[in-house]
């Protein structure tokens, strides 16, 4: 009777659906990638030929481009993480599954290459600054921008590819994975895990990262709930003392 309750609920703030609306700052974040690519390519043309020099090198703009790059990847991987938060509470956990590694996988990238441009910096700088051979073979901007290159291609690629599961997902409009009976069988193993064999382990820890999420939305759920019953044992307890 509880469970039959509790479902009629998630029912009621279910009923619409409601679209992810992330798009446009994985576009952004693609834009970011694109134009840090064009820097690498258009800087050392416009700041390190004798007659248009810069304030600065080429070299060091890069650098203090990819730092706030980075922060902007970093305001957007939050953008990301909220809307896909209310997404798993809705309901919504194999999206939210199928998504996850793919939605992190620019800002883990774009701060390992903080890192990796951090040692190109020191090495460089041990290296070749006291080094006349080093401008005979590759200069500093040249590591530097197939790094950027490299970084900003990888991004680009995880952002198409989480674009085109958003969209399939919106253009679904598929109700919430937690009033699916498909979903609801595919989280019980039964009696197949014993004919499961190793080469199968794959699908049990699918089956288990489901049931996992399942868990983590039904206690979400139920603090909700329990939120919304004390907000109206109150609002009872002032309008019989009025």
């Amino acid at each position: 009777m509880s469970s039959h309750t509790d479902e009629e609920l998630l029912v009621e703030n279910t009923k619409r659906f409601k679209k992810v609306p992330t798009l446009p700052a994985v576009i952004i974040s693609a834009c970011l990638c694109s134009a840090q690519i064009i820097l690498a390519f258009v800087l050392p043309e416009l700041c390190d030929k004798k007659g248009k020099e810069c304030v600065l090198n080429s070299f060091s703009i890069l650098i203090y481009t990819h730092g706030g790059h980075w922060a902007g990847i970093l305001a957007i991987d939050q953008v990301l993480h909220l809307a896909h938060h209310k997404s798993r509470l809705g309901g919504y956990l194999e999206f939210y599954t199928k998504t996850k590694n793919i939605r992190r996988a620019p800002f883990y990238l774009v701060s390992a290459g903080n890192f990796v441009l951090m040692l190109i910096v020191i090495i460089l700088h041990d290296l070749c600054d006291n080094d006349a051979t080093c401008s005979h073979t590759f200069t500093k901007v040249d590591y530097l921008r197939g790094m950027i290159t490299l970084e900003s291609l990888v991004v680009i690629c995880c952002n198409v590819s989480y674009i085109i599961i958003l969209r399939d997902f919106n253009a679904k409009q598929s109700p919430p994975d937690v009033l699916r009976d498909d979903f609801a069988t595919s989280i019980h193993l039964g009696g197949q895990i014993e004919s499961i064999g190793a080469q199968q382990q794959d699908q049990i820890m699918e089956v288990m990262e489901r049931q996992a999420e399942l868990i983590r939305y039904l206690k979400d759920h139920s603090e909700t709930l329990g939120r919304k019953i004390l907000e109206l044992t109150n609002q009872l307890a002032l309008r019989e003392r009025a």
